[in-house]
């Protein structure tokens, strides 16, 4: 054989002996590998093991203030003990579930020579009864304990209420559920009744029904009333009860005390002039509220016609909400799609026809991106609005070009949207305006700082920090935002103002201009004043106002009001215009601050 053929297999003889060599080692190491697997496996059983044999404890049940279960496990061995759930057993009713809860992280471990209660952060509330306690640990470990919360008074008693949030002045049920747990029957069996709670208390209220029962061991009764409640919306009325019963004596047999709570709370939110904001958990979102100008004329561009707009944004949450952006649309619902509602360029000019004027205490910030759109934004520094507060974006703004002569844009629709930190949101319907294809009178109705003004700087939609308690004179107000004196509102129109419920009418302090005002209180408690114009009201520098004065509610809390103003009657227009319909609206809104004051 040549030399370099030998010294080829050498080669590969010892490359394959040490393939076989690896290959050795390799099922050697991971029969190593498995071994100590095995072993660590092992070690770690007996450890379990171990630790669940030096566990020791002992369980201990009681109930403390309001029959709130604590379940104390002693720790009688050398490591922590970690308690992983609780089993329920209820052996008075034993057709009943048992109920697993798990023990939370916080109150699981349990050291060497301590007591601990392991339901300490879970407020578990028991009805008194007969009950076997299983507290497993983490190791299995499980220990029992009997627990007789009944003792030797033999009636349970459970209550409910229906509904859990009643409108103010409507009724609630209350049902009381009885059951003997004695090994005797009672006679005679009783609820007694005692509604509390707060501002809240009860108008009317019916007898319990059945009047007395008598119950044999393991029977039951539902005994119901019905109460007719009142109070402040948000406030909360607790039932407490007990049931008496004949066992040798009278009424030696007297159950637990039972309670349920309900929630006062208003018929509607907002509209008719309820309550905005009734209770911490309300909406996270704002509430929109409007002035609306009603209605709207084809102007000449030569004079100065500014009818107002505005939309109030209350905050009804405990936390500041920052806006960034309103916008109000206009849609009319015509053939032709090119009415301007707004006139172009209204954020221009120097108080020419164009140029729109923001009312205070509204940044100026407003524009008319859109023919139908107009809108205030400012996104570096946006407006704060405080908890449970309101704010306004008022604007005077001249309206637009109708985009035929005919017909009038008889129903105009208004929709305001508003981006807040909450989110956008909108509100649709309600609103309305028209639109005439010659000069018309501009109706508006707003709140004033003074009498028969209509100075910007004297114009609020809102008022704040209005102490509970306190009177205030409000100027509601009614006026012609048209430049024009040939046409205007007409004398019979009628001035209407809506004082929300709560509120308390005083008296009318002047009315230049109107008839008498007449005031009615309706069954909800809300009141309404109607003025009727006995003059008319022929162009912007005249402005009627009906001044009157009321009461504000007292409140356990900051809340806001609506109080709508409104008109109903004719106006007046050039050419083809002639008499139309006027209704304008104004939704004032009203901060109550309680005596500790505003948020």
């Amino acid at each position: 054989m040549p030399k370099n053929r030998r010294g080829l297999s050498s080669v590969v003889g010892a490359l394959f002996f040490t393939v076989l060599m690896i290959a050795g080692f390799s099922v050697l190491s991971l029969a190593l590998d498995a071994q100590t697997d095995i072993v660590t496996t092992q070690r770690l059983v007996s450890d379990v093991e171990i630790k669940k044999q030096q566990e020791q404890f002992e369980v201990s049940i009681s109930t403390g203030v309001n029959d709130v279960l604590n379940v104390n496990v002693n720790n009688q061995g050398q490591n922590p003990v970690e308690i992983s759930s609780i089993w329920i057993t209820n052996k008075t009713l034993p057709d009943q579930p048992a109920t697993r809860y798990d023990v939370n992280y916080d109150d699981a471990f349990v050291p060497s020579g301590f007591t601990s209660n392991v339901v300490l952060s879970q407020n578990l509330k028991m009805i008194p009864d007969a009950y076997d306690v299983k507290v497993v640990s983490s190791h299995g470990i499980i220990k029992t304990a009997e627990f007789d919360m009944a003792g030797f008074t033999g009636l349970r008693a459970e209550l409910i209420t229906d509904p859990p949030d009643v409108v103010l002045g409507k009724n609630v049920t209350v049902a009381m559920i009885v059951t003997n747990t004695a090994k005797q029957s009672i006679s005679n069996i009783e609820p007694e009744m005692q509604p509390l709670g707060g501002t809240a208390f009860v108008i009317d209220s019916t007898s319990h029904t059945p009047p007395s029962v008598n119950l044999k061991s393991g029977e039951s009764v539902m005994f119901s009333w019905d109460y007719q409640v009142d109070g402040v919306s948000g406030d909360d009325m607790v039932f407490s009860a007990i049931a008496k019963g004949d066992l040798v004596g009278t009424d030696d047999v007297i159950s637990n005390i039972v309670s349920d709570s309900i929630r006062l709370r208003e018929a509607g939110e907002g509209g008719g002039g309820g309550e905005i904001v009734i209770s911490n958990e309300l909406f996270g979102k704002p509430q929109i509220y409007m002035v609306v100008p009603n209605a709207l004329g084809d102007e000449d561009r030569n004079e100065i016609d500014r009818p107002i707009w505005g939309v109030n944004i209350a905050n009804p949450t405990d936390q500041p909400i920052f806006v960034n952006k309103v916008v109000i649309i206009a849609i009319a619902p015509r053939a032709t799609a090119t009415d301007a509602i707004f006139v172009a360029g209204c954020e221009t000019g120097n108080n020419t026809p164009e140029k729109a004027v923001t009312i205070s205490p509204t940044p100026d910030k407003w524009t008319c991106p859109e023919s139908n759109q107009l809108m205030w934004r400012d996104t570096i520094n946006p407006q704060r609005i405080e908890p449970r507060s309101v704010f306004p974006f008022l604007v005077e703004v001249g309206s637009g070009n109708m985009g035929s002569a005919l017909p009038d844009a008889q129903n105009i629709l208004i929709q305001p949207l508003v981006f807040t930190t909450l989110g956008q949101f909108g509100k649709s319907g309600g609103y309305g305006s028209t639109m005439h294809s010659s000069n018309v009178a501009m109706p508006n109705v707003f709140l004033t700082r003074d009498v028969q003004s209509i100075n910007s700087t004297d114009i609020m939609s809102e008022l704040r920090g209005i102490q509970e308690g306190t009177t205030v004179k409000f100027n509601a107000t009614i006026a012609d935002m048209s430049s024009e004196s040939d046409y205007g509102i007409l004398a019979n129109t009628d001035l209407i103002i809506n004082i929300p419920k709560e509120w308390t009418f005083n008296s009318i302090v002047s009315h230049v201009g109107f008839d008498v005002p007449t005031v009615v209180t309706y069954p909800d408690g809300s009141t309404q004043i109607s003025g009727n114009l006995n003059q008319s009201i022929d162009d912007h520098t005249e402005a009627k106002t009906i001044q009157f004065t009321a009461t504000a509610p007292f409140v356990p809390k900051t809340k806001m009001y609506v109080m709508h103003i409104l008109a109903n009657g004719l106006a007046s227009g050039a050419g083809g215009a002639g008499t139309f319909t006027v209704g304008p609206i104004a939704e004032n809104v009203l901060q109550v601050c309680p005596t500790s004051g505003c948020p």
